[in-house]
C-alpha cells in the first residue's frame, strides 16, 4: 500500500493545466498498457498484467503416484505407465483482470521527465484525498481497489519461488527506476477503455510543480 505523501504526474503542459484547474484527467486501463507501438517503450510493456510460474524437469521416471503436483494440469499418466521425462519445462501462466489505472510517481526526475517525452509535472498532495476524490466520480463504474508501489521482480519464476505478487502491480526490473505508483479500480463491465473525467475536488491536491 502507499507510503508517500507526495506524488508526481508527468504530464503535457496543456494537460496539466486541465487537472489543476478543472480537474479533467485521464484514467487507463492496466490492458491498454499493453500497446507498446501506442505508448512506446518507455510506457506500454507487452506483457502488463502478466506472470508465469515455472519448472524444469529431468531426467525423471514418473508414474501416477510420483509425478509432480504442479504438472497435473497439464498431462494425465495413466495407472501402470510409466514416463521418461527429460529436459521438460512446464508453465503456468497469469493473467489480472482489466483495471482502471492512473500512474504516478513517488520521485520526481528530471530525466524520467524527459524520457516519457512530457515537460510538466504536477505535485499530488494527499494522494489519498486526490484518489479519493476520483473514486467517488467513478463510483458508477468501478471500485477502488488501492494504491500500490509496483514491484519489479521478474514475470517469470520458478514454481516454488512465487513471490506472490499480484500480477497488475508487476513491472520488469528494467522498469525500476520508475519507481511507479497505481491506483487501481476494478471495473463492474468486464471490457473497458480509458475514460477522461472532470473532477472538480481532485484540484484541491494538485500544484505545478
Amino acid at each position: 500500500m502507499l507510503r508517500k505523501t507526495v506524488l508526481y504526474k508527468y504530464l503535457r503542459k496543456q494537460h496539466a493545466d486541465l487537472l489543476i484547474k478543472r480537474g479533467k484527467l485521464r484514467i487507463g486501463t492496466l490492458y491498454g498498457y499493453r500497446d507498446i507501438e501506442k505508448h512506446g517503450t518507455k510506457v506500454g510493456d507487452a506483457d502488463e498484467g502478466k506472470k508465469s510460474l515455472y519448472m524444469k524437469v529431468g531426467p525423471e521416471q514418473w508414474t501416477a503416484d510420483n509425478q509432480r503436483e504442479f504438472t497435473k494440469g497439464s498431462i494425465k499418466i495413466a495407472n501402470g505407465i510409466s514416463v521418461h521425462m527429460e529436459n521438460v519445462s512446464f508453465q503456468k501462466s497469469e493473467s489480472s483482470t482489466d483495471y482502471y489505472v492512473y500512474c504516478a510517481t513517488e520521485e520526481f526526475d528530471e530525466n524520467a521527465l524527459k524520457d516519457f517525452g512530457y515537460d510538466a509535472c504536477v505535485v499530488i498532495e494527499k494522494p489519498d484525498r486526490f484518489f479519493a476524490a476520483i473514486s467517488r466520480t467513478l463510483r458508477h463504474k468501478c471500485t477502488f481497489e488501492g494504491v500500490f508501489h509496483c514491484q519489479y521482480v521478474p514475470r517469470k519464476v520458478e514454481h516454488n519461488k512465487d513471490h506472490g505478487i499480484h500480477p497488475a502491480i508487476i513491472k520488469d526490473p528494467s522498469y525500476k527506476d520508475q519507481k511507479e505508483v497505481r491506483a487501481l479500480w476494478k471495473p463492474f463491465k468486464r471490457s473497458i477503455s480509458p475514460l477522461v473525467i472532470d473532477c472538480r475536488d481532485a484540484t484541491k491536491y494538485c500544484r505545478m510543480l
